[in-house]
C-alpha cells in the first residue's frame, strides 16, 4: 500500500511510516492466524515476532514523527511520555507495558510464556498499535 508520501520531500516520519504501513499488514495477518488457530504454537510464534518487529517501526515513527514538530527525544520510553504528552497516543499504560513486555518475548520458547504475550498482544497491544497507526495517517494527510 503506497502511502501517497511525496518523493521530493524528505520527511524521515513519513518514510518510516511507509515502513509501518507493511509491518502492520504483517502483524495483521498474524492476528489473524492466531485467531484462527489460537493453539498452533507456530502462530504464537510469528504473533510475537510481528509483534516486535511492529512495535520496534511504531515508537521509531512516533520518534521521528515528534522530532519533526520540534520534540527532541531518542530512548523508547521518552518517546512514549512524550507522545501521550503530546496527544499523539491515547494510553501511555499500554504503551509503556508494551515496551516492557517486548524485552520479555525474547523467551517464547517458553509455552506459557508465549500464550500470555500473545494474549497481551491480541487483547491490549494490537489495538492500541491500530490506533496510532490510523491517527498517523491522518496527520500524513495534513
Amino acid at each position: 500500500m503506497h502511502l501517497g508520501i511525496p518523493m521530493d520531500k524528505d520527511i524521515r516520519w513519513l518514510q518510516r511510516l511507509e515502513n509501518l504501513s507493511k509491518a502492520v499488514n504483517r502483524f495483521q495477518e498474524a492476528l489473524n492466524g492466531t485467531a484462527t488457530e489460537p493453539d498452533n504454537h507456530l502462530y504464537q510464534i510469528a504473533l510475537i515476532g510481528t509483534f516486535q518487529f511492529t512495535f520496534e517501526l511504531s515508537w521509531e515513527t512516533v520518534k521521528d514523527y515528534l522530532t519533526y514538530n520540534g520534540v527532541s527525544v531518542s530512548l523508547p520510553r521518552d518517546v512514549i511520555k512524550q507522545a501521550f504528552h503530546h496527544q499523539v497516543i491515547q494510553d501511555g499504560q499500554v504503551w509503556i507495558d508494551m515496551l516492557k513486555d517486548r524485552n520479555l518475548m525474547a523467551h517464547v520458547y517458553q509455552e506459557q510464556a508465549a500464550v500470555e504475550a500473545g494474549e497481551s498482544i491480541r487483547k491490549r497491544y494490537a489495538p492500541a498499535i491500530k490506533e496510532l497507526y490510523n491517527d498517523l495517517l491522518k496527520k500524513q494527510k495534513i
